[in-house]
């Protein structure tokens, strides 16, 4: 059963509801969700449930092993079978997570609640506040405001709720990406293509965005993984746009073609790399032999890719099956069984109209999709209700 609290939001365009996000990290438009929020350190962990293993500090994200499923059941909690998803906005985006979530409540026979907070960080936490209040096992979230919404994922951690996150602890489940591996599979994808065409031979630009600090390691990511091509690859340019806007890629973009006009390869995020095709299609230079790549599976993107030309690939990430991952373990835990402590995004190469429709395919079926999971997350470390203290409490 799906009750929606508040449904009196007006349509918003995915980069409207990542501006809102955006503004976390005092930068602009465009980038990618995993790194739009700044997490902060969490509170101090109340003391443990009786026989829960736990640490000062919880486990630490880079020394997980992955996850393994198990049918063991533990101790189970005394909770309402409901789960709670917090959303922030009406926006096609969060809306097909949550389907995702509901679609998944529906089949362990959950009760799935929800509530739009209108990019409201003050609504978000009222409707957070009302759901712990009528009870639930589960809530799903995405902070508005981090450090305004640690103390109460802390508390619903406290009362033996799985607090399942997009980026942010507190969090029993937090969903991330592994922001250099992100970028090195963009990297290496590049450099495949430049030695099957470019001989490889190449000159590189790369958009940073090293402005979010977590993005600094996707920017060596890439370096790393398009270097991998041989000698023959030159980074001739590697800055900053300043904005994360078509307009300041446009921008850029015309600035690097007058320093190197023999550019050949343009990688980045979505938002910028589209800027920069349009600023090479109005000099003339968009042709096959460019290879242009970003991050994010943008619709303007793929578009561009299917269209075929310069734009080779982008890379997106699997959010509603992330929803439907946040449904399954919610019945998991009131089953008494491990969830993983960290789902990490797989970056998923699009390079052709083939594997667009097959991405948007397994993404309008997650059911049949959640089969193969494991294509689309990295699921490491493993919590249950009985373990609960030991949850994140750091950025994962």
């Amino acid at each position: 059963m799906s009750r929606l609290l508040n449904s009196d939001s007006k349509m918003l365009s995915r980069r409207a509801i990542l501006k809102g996000m955006m503004a976390l990290s005092a930068v602009s438009v465009g980038t990618n969700l995993l790194a739009a929020c700044v997490a902060p350190v969490a509170p101090a962990p109340a003391a443990p449930a009786a026989g829960a293993a736990t640490t000062e500090t919880g486990p630490d994200p880079k020394k997980l092993e992955p996850f393994k499923p198990s049918d063991t059941v533990g101790e189970k909690p005394n909770l309402p079978k409901r789960i709670a998803w917090a959303n922030t906005s009406n926006a096609e985006f969060f809306l097909a997570i949550t389907n995702s979530i509901q679609l998944a409540a529906e089949e362990r026979g959950l009760e799935f609640i929800t509530a739009i907070a209108n990019d409201d960080s003050a609504k978000n936490i009222e409707q957070i506040n009302t759901f712990m209040q009528r009870g639930i096992a589960a809530l799903c979230i995405q902070p508005l405001d981090a450090n305004a919404q640690a103390p109460l994922m802390q508390k619903a951690i406290d009362d033996g709720i799985a607090v399942l996150s997009l980026v942010t602890p507190p969090s029993t489940t937090q969903a991330v990406a592994d922001q250099y591996k992100v970028g090195n599979t963009q990297g290496l994808a590049a450099a495949k293509w430049i030695k099957e065409n470019l001989d490889g031979k190449a000159k590189v630009h790369y958009f940073n965005i090293d402005t979010i600090e977590v993005l600094k390691a996707r920017h060596q990511g890439v370096l790393d993984g398009v270097k991998t091509a041989g000698d023959g690859v030159e980074i001739v340019s590697d800055v900053n746009a300043g904005a994360i806007t078509n307009e300041a890629g446009f921008n850029t973009m015309n600035t690097v073609l007058q320093a190197h006009p023999d550019v050949n390869v343009i990688l980045g995020g979505d938002t910028l790399v589209l800027g920069a095709l349009a600023a090479l299609e109005a000099a003339g230079k968009a042709k096959d032999k460019i290879y242009i790549s970003g991050i994010d599976g943008d619709k303007e993107a793929l578009k561009k890719i299917q269209e075929g030309g310069a734009y080779k690939a982008s890379f997106a990430f699997a959010y509603p099956m992330m929803g439907y991952a946040w449904g399954q373990y919610a019945a998991d835990w009131l089953d008494g069984k491990e969830i993983p402590l960290l789902m990490q995004f797989n970056a998923i190469e699009l390079n052709s109209a083939e594997t667009i429709a097959d991405f948007e395919k397994a993404m309008g079926d997650v059911k049949e999709t959640w089969k193969s999971a494991d294509k689309y997350f990295t699921n490491l470390g493993s919590i249950s209700y009985a373990t609960r203290q030991n949850y994140l409490r750091v950025p994962g």
